[in-house]
Parts: C-alpha cells; structure tokens; sequence
C-alpha cells in the first residue's frame, strides 16, 4: 500500500487511496467525465443551492446554512441522491471545495461522510487559513449507491454568532468519482507502471558513454537529438536511485559508477568541457564530452551543482559502495561553487560562465540556484557562501509574493516563480526540504498554483505551472505569465498523488505511443497537442514525486549535509535505527524501529528483557489468525507461537542499546 506525503503542522493532505478520473466543476469549460454532483451557484433564499439537473437532494439541512461560515454557523449537510451501482474499477470519490475567500477567523475544516446523518465518518480535515481548493478523498464504502447520502462540512473551533468574524466563503464545489484506468487493478500498479515508465526514460536517456542527454523525442522511431547536460546528469542519478529502492533495476550501481565516471573524465574517449572554476559545459557532445555543435557555450553553475547534489545522493544511497563515494568526492572537490558567488556579497550568483570562469550573467535571490549556495557553504576555504547564506537559505530574507492571501517565495516581488524552483530545492536540498518554514512556502505554491488555475484559467483539476516543452517550444510558466500548459510532473512533486491519477483519465497510459514515458504536458487552447519530446530535467518530477508515495522520506533520508551518526547514508531524522549502521533500513515487524537496533522481547519497553516481558508473552500465547492481542508477535507472522518465545528467552536478560 503506498503512502501519501504529509503537510506541515499547520495543514494536511488527504488520506487513502488515489485513482484516476476527471472530476469537472461544468462551467469552467473542462468536463472531462460526469460529475455525481456538483453545486455551481447559489439559489435564492441564500441558504439553499440548486442541483443541475438529472439529480436530486436537500441542501441545506442546517438552518440558516452558512454561506459565510462563522457568523452565520459552522456546519453544512448535505443530502444527496447518489446514482445505483457502482463500477468495478472505481476506487473513490473526491469531493472539492472552492474556497474563494478567508476572512477573520483560522480554523479546520472538517469534512464528514456517510450514508446517513447518524453514520458519518471524518474522512477529511485541513487547516485553512487562506483561500484554496480545498479537495477530500472519501472512500467508496463511505456511500451507498441508490440512496440518499450525506456530506457534512464543519468548521471546528469556529465562534459563531450576532458579532462574530466571518470565517470563510465558497462558491464551487463538485463531487465526483475516481475510476481505475483499464487494464489495470490495483492502484499501486498504476502507479508503478508510470514509475517504469519514467524508468525506462532515464535508462534510454544514458547513453553508451555515461553521458546523458538532456531530452528524449516522446514518439517511438524519432531519433534522439538531445546533448547530454550536467543537470541531466543529476536528475538521472536521483532516478537510478529510486528505481533502485523500489526493485525496478538490476544494476543501479553499476549505472551510477558509468555516470560519475563520464562526467568526472575517468572513460575512455570521453573528456567532458570543464572550465577553469570546475564547472561543466552546460551542452555537451554525447559520445565525447566536447562541444556539442550549435548549442549554445556556456558553463552552467546550477547544471554543475544539480550533478554534483546527485552524485553526493547517490554516495549516500549506496553507502557502502567505495568507487560511487570517491567519484562523488572528486566531483565536489574540484567544482569550485563558491567561486559562483559574486564578490559584491549582496546575494548575487553566476547564472553561467566562460571558459575561464567568469561571471555571464547574475541571479539574485530567491530561485533554484539555493542549491549552489547550499554547496559552497560546506566547501573547503568557503568566503563568500556564508557572507551571503541568510539570503538564501533564510526564508525571512527572501522577497515574496502573495497570491489571494497565499505567500510564495520569489525573487521578484512583482513576478510568481515556476513551481520547479520550489521542487528542485525538495528533492536535492536538505536546507530546503529540512526547514518547516521553507516546507510552508512550499505547499503555498502549490495552494496559489491551484486556485489560480481554477479561478483564473478555469481548470477543475489540471494545475502545475512549470517549466517544460509547450506547443511554443519551451517556456517557464508561472502564476500570471504562462502559455496555458499544465503539468502533472509538478503536481506529482507536491504529493499530490490523488489528482495525478484523476489526469490519467484524460491520458490513458496505452492510448498513444507518445505516453509511453508517462504522463504527459497538456494545453488547455490545444487539447489534441502532445509533446514532440520531453526534458529530463522536468519530466523526472513525476518519477520522484509518485516515488514517494512508496517511501514519502526516501529523497530526504539521502540528501548530503545531514547529521547521520551511524554513518550509513541515511540522516538521524529519518532513520529507524540512527545510532546503529543499518543502511537496508529492515524492520521485519513494522514498528518504526529498525531490526539492526531492535531488542526482542522488550515489550513492556522499560529497556531490558525481563520477566515482565515474559509475562506478557505467555498472556498472548497462542494467539492470532484475527484475534485481537497486544504484542509478543515478535517476528511478526500475525501470530504469538513458540518461534516468538524463542526469541524472547533467547534476548531475555538483555539490556536494549
């Protein structure tokens, strides 16, 4: 069973299974699949809503309902009829509320569902503070087709009452169900199969060398044109990682080594263009590393430092392989990220450089290029990363913009940023991904990126505006300035696998050869458009972030730069057994503690294994097979039998580490 990623304190994703289907919210113009209900429009008196046609309910059980929840109340119920029957591929249904304003009041929003008022079951609750969409995955079994069933919608904590603050106001919402594309049973083997599918990408995107290109033609029989990057370089080995973690692969460190090898000038024949700071040439020809004829001839500084974050990610994934950390090492020893800083100390960055190093061009903060600073602040002989460090890694010096109430982090306060600044930083950089605060922003862009897709542009669900390949040629698209492309990629980034596969349904993963490396881009101006080809570099957010859905802390355990006491790879916060070497992270009876630092039979916890712990054993002995007990299962079959009492006199007079 997968696992969705969670929020911040302050908010939460939902819970449960993800499938694919459209749901449509009609009058913004992208129906896709029929709604089971939805309400657009306020009817008159103000507390009652008006059902299209085809279906029927009361809305409206609590009197008055708040169309403005907190003064006027803080519960809606709704009674609806759900149509007989229920497909075999359906696996949910998602229930989304636009939530078009907050005013005064911060509270959670609670959403309840059952088949009658007496039997309703909290299936969603988020933290609203903002505008949003708020969307709620409600189980199938939470309903029953044919009858009337019930949602209710409660703000909990809301001060009600003459004189008291509005809360919040909504004025769209849809509930719809989520189906199973064909040919497939299960969710997880949906989501795996996209998984290989980008798999697939990476390995075809490796070339003979090492080298890997930047892109790859989508149709089936176009030759690859692409140079290899750098940045490609870097995103493939995070992949090769993941793969590797989920038993998609057979060699992956031997894929890893190939990589490291190539970029580092170690394979015969191949000479990768560096300059004299360390810092690859950003176009590099795929079979020797030279220059790649009509490609532009620059260094790139955020390419060298995407590759380098990879290659300390992989050091740390196959922590126990020499030839990968020496690789990784030479890497980062002899690329020179503080150089990439300018001397003026005022939070300037190389965009790119010559051959002798020099400056191309600045960035100032705050966009991708966190990752360069993060690199130089641990880099030997280091001046100007920590003169400039608060700018970029300090979320309270970074300019902001602020979309329908929700901050975002830019690097101009008059322009939003593409979502991949956002997620670049999560998957490569613990300074980002480890901080609460940058974790808030980035969950804000995602918030800002929604509503603004759907009250702007008029998508129910499609959202991510990023960079990627358009019906243009390539763009970065943003919150007010895009070419009216989405991208599932970056929905996938935030976690938020639930609407991932709801996109399937528009783009069935056998229905077009083009798809055969998962999901792709989509125009809402062209719906008939299909990338001619796909950048790695934006196409492997949709790998990593379905990635997580298996393991939601696998990117972050690995990154470089963390504390990791035992030294096995994996950081103290994400480890199961942080003082004791355990790289496999194995924990046979899923208890969060690894079987490296496991004490068996210590059941009473108390530190040692003694008879108290004996004791409780015996109580559970014998049973299982669905009976209900509490511990002694220690090797975890679903029973307590004598191959656990084993265990425990083995262990018994132990004292746990």
């Amino acid at each position: 069973m997968y696992r969705t990623r969670t929020w911040s304190a302050s908010a939460g994703l939902s819970a449960g299974l993800v499938a694919c289907t459209l749901a449509a919210l009609a009058p913004l113009g992208t129906a896709t699949a029929a709604s089971v209900f939805e309400v657009t429009n306020f009817a008159v008196p103000a507390w009652s809503l008006e059902y299209p046609a085809g279906f029927s309910g009361t809305v409206g059980v609590t009197s008055p309902w708040p169309a403005e929840m907190g003064w006027q109340g803080d519960t809606i119920d709704v009674a609806f009829s759900l149509p007989a029957g229920v497909p075999p591929d359906a696996v949910q249904y998602r229930f989304r509320i636009h939530v078009n304003q907050r005013f005064s009041q911060s509270f959670d929003l609670v959403v309840l569902a059952g088949p009658s008022l007496g039997e309703l079951v909290e299936v969603h609750r988020e933290f609203v503070d903002t505008a949003r969409i708020y969307a709620a995955t409600i189980p199938l079994e939470r309903f029953t087709p044919g009858q009337t069933n019930y949602i209710r919608i409660h703000g909990e904590g809301v001060a009600v009452g003459a004189g008291q603050p509005s809360g919040i106001q909504w004025n769209k919402w849809a509930l719809t169900r989520t189906d199973l594309p064909g040919g497939f049973s299960t969710v997880d083997a949906v989501l795996m199969n996209q998984i290989e599918r980008l798999r697939d990408y990476t390995f075809e995107a490796i070339t003979g060398t090492g080298l890997v290109r930047d892109s790859l033609p989508l149709a089936i029989g176009t030759p690859a044109f692409h140079p290899a990057t750098p940045d490609a370089g870097g995103f493939a080995l995070l992949a090769i990682c993941a793969a590797d973690e989920l038993g998609l692969v057979f060699n992956g460190e031997g894929a890893v080594e190939a990589i490291l090898s190539a970029y580092a000038g170690h394979t015969p024949g191949v000479t990768p263009l560096r300059n004299t700071r360390g810092h690859w040439r950003h176009w590099l020809d795929v079979s020797t590393g030279g220059e790649a004829p009509g490609w532009p001839t620059e260094y790139t500084t955020i390419g060298s430092a995407l590759l380098v974050g990879g290659a300390l990610f992989a050091k740390n994934h196959f922590i126990e392989n020499a030839s990968i950390a020496a690789l990784a090492d030479e890497l980062y020893a002899t690329c020179d990220f503080d150089a990439m800083i300018h001397p003026a100390l005022d939070g300037r960055v190389y965009v790119a450089t010559d051959a002798n190093g020099n400056s191309l061009g600045n960035l100032v903060p705050w966009n991708e290029y966190m990752i360069v600073v993060s690199l130089a602040l641990r880099q030997p002989g280091a001046v100007r990363a920590p003169a400039i460090e608060h700018l970029w890694l300090d979320p309270a010096f970074i300019p902001k913009r602020a979309y329908a109430g929700i901050q975002t982090l830019t690097d101009n306060v008059n322009a939003y940023a593409p979502a991949f600044w956002v997620h670049q930083q999560y998957f490569f950089n613990a300074d980002f991904s480890g901080n609460p605060s940058f974790m808030t922003y980035f969950y804000n862009h995602q918030r800002a990126d929604e509503l603004y897709c759907l009250v702007t542009l008029g998508q129910a669900q499609r959202y991510g505006l990023t960079a990627g390949v358009d019906p243009t040629g390539y763009f970065a698209d943003a919150i007010a300035n895009h070419h009216y492309v989405y991208a599932p990629e970056a929905v996938a980034a935030w976690g938020e696998t639930d609407t991932v596969l709801e996109l399937l349904e528009a783009q069935p993963p056998n229905s077009d050869t083009r798809l055969r490396f998962g999901l792709t881009r989509v125009s809402s101006q062209d719906p008939s458009w299909i990338p001619f080809d796909a950048g790695l570099v934006d196409h492997l957010f949709l790998m990593y972030g379905l990635a997580e859905t298996f393991d939601p802390n696998f990117f972050k355990a690995r990154q470089p730069f963390q504390p990791d006491a035992d030294g096995d790879g994996r950081a103290d916060a994400y480890d199961n057994c942080p003082s004791t070497y355990n790289p496999d992270q194995a924990d046979a009876d899923g208890d969060g503690v690894g079987d490296a630092c496991a004490c068996p039979g210590d059941l009473d916890g108390d530190g040692a294994v003694g008879l108290s712990d004996l004791s409780a054993l015996l109580t559970n002995f014998g049973l299982g097979a669905g009976v209900p007990y509490e511990g002694g299962d220690l090797d975890g079959d679903g029973d307590v039998d004598l191959a656990d009492l084993s265990a425990l006199l083995g262990n018994f007079g132990a004292v746990c580490p």
